[in-house]
C-alpha cells in the first residue's frame, strides 16, 4: 500500500522533479525547429501533472469541505420536505447516512476510491439540532459553522498525511488485520476538534485487502433513518 500516515505526502515531490526535467530538457535545444518538440513535451508533462494531482487527491482522501457541502444539502432537504429522500444531487456522488439522536440529526457522507491494490475512504459526520434544521436563518448559520469546521479539519488531515502531525485537532488511529480469506490490513484515523463545539468528525481510512470496505459504522451510534421517513423536527427523542 503506497499510502501512509507517516512520511511525505505521495505525489507532492513528483511535480517539482517533472519541472526540473522540463527545464533540463529544454536547455541546449536552440532554434525554431525544436519548438514543436518542446511544446509536445510540455503538453505531455501537463497531462502527467494532472494525473498525479488526481492520484494525490484519492491517496490523501476526498476534500472534506466537499463532503460537508454534500451533507448540508441533505440537511437543507430535510428543512424543505421534512424527510430525507435517500438521493443526492449529481455533483454529490457520495454515500449518505442520516441518524436521529436525542441531541439532533446527524448526517454522514463518505466516498471510497481505489488506490493501487487497495482502497481509500474519507467520511465526514456533522450534527444539527432539530431547531436549527427547522428554521432558514438558523440552518444557514449552522451550515456556515459546519463548513468552517470542515476546513479546519481538512488542514489537520493534510498535516497528518504530510508529517503525521494533527496540529490542534484530536485524532485516534487504529490498525487491524484481516484473518479470513480476504487478507490485508485496514488503517483508520478519526480526527475531530477538541473545543466542546458542534459534532464534526472526519474518518480517514485505507486498506490493502481486496474486500469491499464497510461503511464507517463507528460513526453511527443513533437511530438510522431509512429514506422517505418523515422527520418530526419538533419532537425530542
Amino acid at each position: 500500500m503506497s499510502v501512509s500516515y507517516n512520511g511525505a505526502s505521495p505525489g507532492k515531490e513528483r511535480p517539482a522533479s517533472l519541472f526540473r526535467l522540463t527545464r533540463s530538457g529544454e536547455s541546449g535545444q536552440g532554434g525554431r525547429f525544436c519548438r514543436p518538440r518542446r511544446n509536445a513535451m510540455r503538453y505531455r508533462i501537463l497531462i502527467l501533472l494532472t494525473a498525479l494531482l488526481a492520484l494525490g487527491t484519492f491517496a490523501h482522501g476526498q476534500d472534506v469541505s466537499w463532503l460537508a457541502e454534500c451533507g448540508l444539502k441533505t440537511f437543507r432537504e430535510i428543512n424543505r420536505t421534512g424527510k430525507w429522500s435517500g438521493k443526492q444531487s449529481p455533483d454529490c456522488r457520495v454515500n449518505t447516512s442520516v441518524e436521529r439522536r436525542s441531541s439532533g440529526v446527524f448526517v454522514t457522507t463518505w466516498v471510497t476510491a481505489d488506490a493501487g491494490e487497495g482502497w481509500v475512504r474519507t467520511a465526514f459526520s456533522a450534527a444539527m439540532d432539530q431547531t436549527e434544521i427547522s428554521g432558514k436563518s438558523s440552518l444557514a448559520r449552522a451550515g456556515r459553522d459546519i463548513q468552517q469546521r470542515a476546513r479546519h479539519l481538512q488542514r489537520c488531515l493534510d498535516s497528518i498525511n504530510s508529517v503525521n502531525d494533527p496540529l490542534d485537532c484530536r485524532d485516534y488511529a487504529t490498525k487491524s488485520y484481516a484473518v479470513d480469506e480476504e487478507s490485508g490490513t485496514e488503517n483508520r484515523r478519526l480526527v475531530w476538534l477538541d473545543d466542546d463545539g458542534r459534532h464534526t468528525v472526519v474518518e480517514y481510512a485505507f486498506g490493502s485487502s481486496s474486500a469491499t470496505p464497510t461503511p464507517p459504522v463507528d460513526l453511527f451510534s443513533g437511530y438510522y433513518l431509512p429514506p422517505n421517513i418523515t422527520i418530526d423536527l419538533h419532537q425530542r427523542r
